[in-house]
């Protein structure tokens, strides 16, 4: 008899423990529990996930979010006639820029480029009116009487303000790096952001430079950034600039890349400690 009541014993101590256990598994609590429901209509059963279930589906898609790659591709010193091919090309591939418009450049014959430019999601933005380092970075007047001439420029064809811009030769260069955080202030005030690079092609760096320097020089340095800002040219110059883009498009989407503009980022400047 003793022996039975001790086996019996020893039986419900393992089932309770067993309980105990189960109970504190992550996942099997009351709270944490997967139902099944039954549809009245169907008389099938329904899936409905868990709190906890639910909390990592949206820590994963966050996390994706947060992954995401976007690449900027960017167009200094048109429009001109590469501007129409480089257009082109991204209605082709489906790609969109920001281009940097040179205000003296937009004759009468190439304010259909400028609209076309925006008609297809591109961007655009200032650089210029003269494009001239004596003029416009004689001092800070110099430089705001230039960007009102760029900006009238641009304005007058798009019926848009431009409110993204570019400083010519880059906000480091040795002509304004002394003042350019007083240009830079005032222009934020205006809401205009500047943005530099962190990838170039190198395309406008002295004579004509091949396609497959062009290519190469974007590809080294793409995947050093999540959203890399691409420095490109589309003067009347840049012919392999226009004839390798497509190549350049096809290699960032590889490396996981989409394409947005400026407009959707957030500034970007060089760090002072450049100057």
């Amino acid at each position: 008899m003793k022996k039975t009541t001790y086996i019996l014993c020893v039986c419900l101590l393992c089932i309770v423990a067993f309980i105990e256990i189960r109970h504190n598994i992550p996942g099997n609590g009351p709270e944490e529990k997967q139902i099944s429901t039954e549809n009245s209509e169907t008389g099938s059963e329904r899936y409905v996930p868990t709190a906890r279930f639910a909390s990592q589906v949206k820590r994963e898609n966050e996390t994706i979010r947060e992954k995401k790659k976007t690449a900027y591709l960017t167009f200094d010193d048109g429009p001109s006639d590469n501007t129409r091919k480089i257009l082109d090309v991204l209605e082709e591939k489906k790609a969109v820029a920001t281009f940097f418009l040179i205000g003296n450049e937009i004759t009468p014959e190439r304010e259909d480029i400028v609209k076309k430019t925006l008609d297809q999601g591109n961007a655009i933005g200032v650089h210029t009116f003269c494009h001239e380092k004596n003029k416009l970075y004689c001092n800070a007047d110099s430089f705001f009487e230039d960007f009102k001439k760029a900006t009238e420029s641009i304005q007058k064809v798009t019926g848009k303000k431009p409110l993204l811009h570019r400083f010519p030769w880059g906000s480091n260069n040795g002509y304004v790096s002394s003042y350019v955080d007083a240009l830079h202030e005032k222009l934020s005030e205006m809401g205009v952001k500047s943005f530099d690079w962190n990838v170039s092609g190198e395309d406008a760096i002295g004579g004509t430079v091949a396609q497959s320097t062009i290519f190469n020089n974007v590809k080294k340095d793409l995947k050093r950034y999540d959203e890399p800002i691409i420095l490109l040219h589309d003067s009347a110059t840049m012919d392999n600039t226009a004839a390798v883009l497509d190549q350049i498009i096809d290699y960032i989407r590889s490396q996981g890349y989409e394409f947005a503009t400026l407009e959707d980022r957030e500034e970007y400047m060089f760090p002072a400690n450049w100057r």
